[in-house]
C-alpha cells in the first residue's frame, strides 16, 4: 500500500513540475511577444508625419489630443573622432526626452574603425539609435570642405527620402548641448560669448537672418527645395546666399544650447579661425521649456513691431561714451559702410565675418549685443534715423568681397608682413607673393573688393575725383575733410581702382 502511495505521489507531482513548467513557458513567450512587438514600435524608422505648420517657423508643443505626436530624427555627424563622439553622444541621450520621439542617426562618413566601434556601442545600448556610414569621399590636401557637403547631402537625402521623416535636428560630434536641448528651436548663438549676452535671460531668443549651424531642424519640404542645388562645398556659405536664404529667417537663443569641444575635437574645420570667439561660448545650464512659451514672441509681425518699439526707444551711443552708460536704458549705434562695421565689431567682441552680406545674428542689419550690462543694438544708419524702415534693409553681396580684403589687409598689411599699397590686384603686391612662394595663399583668399580706409583721405579724395560723376555732388563731398571722407568711402565704386 506504501509503495502504491509512493508511486502515485511521485506520478503528481511530475505532473505538476510539468504543467508549472509549461505555465512558464507561455508567460515567457507572451512576453516575449509583447517585448518584440513593443521593440518593433519603438525602433521604426518611418517616423509619422507631425501637424506643425512651416509657416509659423517655430516648433508648436507636442499635440497629444489627437495623437499627432511631433517626430524627429536627430542626426550626428561624425568622421574620424571617436572620443568626441562618444562625447556627444552620451550628452544627447542623457538629454532625450523620448527615444520613441527622437531616433538618432549617427551618420560617419567613412570606416575608421575606433569610430564605428563607439558608434556601435550605443545602438546596441540604447533604442533607437541607427548607424549609417558614407564611402569618404576622396579630398585634396588642406580642405575637408568638399567631402563635408558630400556627407551632409548623402545622409540628408537619406534620412528624408529613404528613411521618410519630416523633421530632422542636424548635430555635429564636436559639440556639447545644454540640459534645454531638445526643447530649443535652434540652439547656436554665433555671439553667445558669456561676455556679450545676457546670462540671467535663458528664455530669450532673437530672429535672424543668419543661419547659425551647430544645432538646428530643417523639414522635409525645405530639402526637397535644398537638395537639388546642393553645393560640391561650403554648404553652410551656400545656405546664407540670398537666392537660396529668398528671406527666411531663424531663431538663435540668447545663451547658445551648443558650444564647440575644442579640448575632444580640435580648432575644426575652419583652421582654428574662430577659436577666439568659440572658446567663449558654453552651451547653458538652463531648463527651459521653450514649448510653454508663447509662439508670437518669434512671429515676424509681432516680433518686427517690437524690435522697431526697442529701437525707437533705445537711447543714441558712440564708442567714446560707452563706458558710461545707465543699466535701466537700451542703446543704439549705427555704421554707414564696411570699416563702420569691423570697428563696431572690434569694439564689441562680435564676430566680424560676412556672408551673404550678413553679419552673424543680424536681423535686417541689426545686430544685438550686451556691453557694461546694458543692451545695445548696432543698426544700419537708415535704421538708426527712422526704426520704421527696419524691414527695408537690403543686404549688400558684395559687402562678402569688401569684408574678405579688409580680413587680408589686416593680416598681411598691417602687420608690416607686405610694407607696399595694400591692393591684391596690384602688379607689385602680387611679384611679392610670387617672390615668397605664396601665390597660392593669395588665390585661397577669392575675389575681393578694394576698401580705401577714411583715414587715408589722400588716396579716397584721388579715387573719388576719378570716378564719381556730377559736378554737384563732387563739389558737396570735396567741400570739407570730413564731408569728403564719409561720401567717398560710402560709395562702393571708390575702391582705389584707377
Amino acid at each position: 500500500m506504501k509503495r502504491v502511495l509512493r508511486r502515485s505521489a511521485s506520478k503528481h507531482a511530475s505532473t505538476l513540475f510539468k504543467v508549472i513548467v509549461i505555465l512558464v513557458l507561455c508567460s515567457f513567450i507572451i512576453y516575449l511577444r509583447s517585448e518584440d512587438h513593443e521593440l518593433q514600435k519603438n525602433t521604426v524608422i518611418h517616423g509619422p508625419r507631425s501637424n506643425s505648420k512651416e509657416e509659423e517657423e517655430v516648433l508648436k508643443p507636442v499635440n497629444t489630443d489627437n495623437d499627432q505626436t511631433f517626430v524627429a530624427a536627430v542626426l550626428v555627424f561624425c568622421a574620424t573622432r571617436p572620443d568626441a563622439l562618444r562625447n556627444h553622444l552620451s550628452q544627447l541621450l542623457a538629454q532625450r526626452p523620448s527615444h520613441f520621439q527622437y531616433h538618432v542617426i549617427i551618420s560617419q562618413d567613412g570606416n575608421k574603425t575606433s569610430v564605428a566601434q563607439v558608434a556601435s556601442r550605443f545602438v546596441k545600448d540604447f533604442k533607437n539609435v541607427t548607424h549609417i556610414q558614407h564611402e569618404k569621399t576622396e579630398i585634396k590636401k588642406r580642405n575637408n570642405y568638399p567631402a563635408i557637403s558630400a556627407h551632409y547631402k548623402w545622409a540628408l537625402d537619406k534620412v528624408f527620402k529613404e528613411f521618410r521623416y519630416d523633421h530632422v535636428i542636424v548635430t555635429e560630434d564636436d559639440l556639447d548641448i545644454g540640459n534645454d536641448f531638445f526643447s530649443c528651436v535652434s540652439a547656436w548663438n554665433d555671439n553667445g560669448g558669456s561676455n556679450i549676452i545676457d546670462t540671467k535671460r535663458g528664455d530669450l531668443v532673437w530672429r535672424t537672418d543668419f543661419f547659425p549651424g551647430l544645432g538646428w531642424m530643417l523639414s522635409r519640404e525645405l530639402w526637397d527645395e535644398l537638395s537639388p542645388g546642393f553645393p560640391a562645398a561650403y554648404w553652410d556659405d551656400w545656405m546664407r546666399k540670398p537666392e537660396v536664404r529668398k528671406n527666411r529667417s531663424c531663431i538663435h537663443p540668447e545663451i547658445s544650447r551648443t558650444s564647440h569641444n575644442m579640448k575632444l575635437a580640435g580648432k575644426g574645420s575652419s583652421g582654428g579661425m574662430f577659436k577666439d570667439y568659440l572658446s567663449k561660448i558654453s552651451a547653458s545650464n538652463a531648463n527651459v521649456d521653450f514649448s510653454l512659451l508663447p509662439t508670437t514672441v518669434v512671429l515676424k509681425p509681432s516680433y518686427d513691431k517690437r524690435l522697431i518699439e526697442e529701437i525707437e526707444d533705445a537711447k543714441p551711443i558712440d564708442l567714446q561714451n560707452t563706458t558710461n552708460m545707465e543699466k535701466t536704458y537700451n542703446y543704439k549705434i549705427p555704421y554707414k559702410n564696411i570699416r563702420d562695421w569691423h570697428k563696431l565689431a572690434a569694439h564689441f567682441k562680435l564676430m566680424t565675418d560676412i556672408r551673404g552680406g550678413m553679419q552673424r545674428t543680424a536681423y535686417y542689419g541689426v545686430v544685438t549685443v550686451m556691453y557694461n550690462m546694458c543692451r545695445i543694438f548696432v543698426v544700419p544708419e537708415s535704421t538708426y534715423q527712422d526704426p520704421s524702415q527696419l524691414t527695408n534693409y537690403v543686404y549688400d553681396p558684395d559687402w562678402d568681397k569688401q569684408n574678405r580684403f579688409i580680413e587680408f589687409e589686416t593680416y598681411y598689411c598691417k602687420t608690416k608682413k607686405y610694407l607696399g599699397k595694400c591692393d591684391p590686384h596690384s602688379p607689385e603686391m602680387i611679384a611679392f607673393f610670387k617672390k615668397k612662394g605664396w601665390k597660392k595663399r593669395l588665390d585661397d583668399w577669392g575675389e575681393m573688393i578694394v576698401q580705401l580706409s577714411c583715414d587715408d583721405t589722400g588716396d579716397c579724395q584721388r579715387s573719388f575725383e576719378r570716378t564719381f560723376i556730377g559736378p554737384v555732388q563732387m563739389y558737396a563731398c570735396m567741400s570739407d575733410q570730413s564731408t569728403r571722407q564719409t561720401c567717398c568711402c560710402n560709395y562702393d565704386f571708390c575702391n582705389g581702382a584707377s
